[in-house]
């Protein structure tokens, strides 16, 4: 005697005993653990940052033989915006290596180089403003490295330091009276 499920269609054997055990239910898909996502998310952000910070600037124009000239009111508005740049730059380096988050006083002094760097490419800056911004950038940049203290000595870090503040002065100076 065949049975019939409910659907209405013949099962495969006469008896109880010849009819098979429908098969085992797939089992869900397995979710990441957040904390697992959010590490991934972090490799890949550090990463992104890495490549673009790092990443190859723009060559610069094959020379034409003239050197381009600049108005007055180019070459003001590109000290203008180095010495806003700066001012914004400097203020985060102050904060944020005067609180007490070593990381955090890197991450600051790494960015303000970065953005020093951004800020002197403009070609109507003088050379005055433009040496300034990337002196003061490679002093940032080497108080970043030589802050790890296992690294470098105390007496390596004093020294950079103070090359920073001897910068950050020359800086202060290029750019008083709104930086023209």
């Amino acid at each position: 005697m065949a049975l019939r499920p409910l659907s209405g269609q013949l099962m495969t054997g006469d008896t109880i005993g010849d009819v098979t055990t429908p098969p085992s239910p797939l089992r869900p898909a397995r979710t990441w653990p957040p904390l697992v996502l959010a590490a991934l998310a972090t490799l890949v952000a550090v990463a992104a940052l890495i490549v673009a910070l790092g990443g190859p600037k723009p060559a610069p124009p094959p020379p034409t033989g003239a050197v381009p000239t600049y108005t007055a009111a180019e070459t003001a508005a590109a000290q203008q915006q180095l010495c806003d740049t700066y001012k914004l730059a400097a203020r985060a380096v102050g904060v944020d290596t005067n609180g007490n988050n070593p990381a955090l006083a890197r991450i600051a002094l790494t960015n303000a180089a970065a953005m020093l760097d951004n800020a002197d490419g403009d070609l109507a800056l003088d050379a005055r403003h433009r040496n300034a911004a990337r002196a003061l950038a490679a002093a940032y940049r080497t108080l970043t490295a030589k802050s790890s203290s296992d690294a470098f000595t105390e007496a390596e870090y004093r020294a950079a330091l103070a090359d920073v503040n001897a910068r950050e002065a020359t800086m202060k100076e290029v750019c008083a009276d709104g930086g023209g």
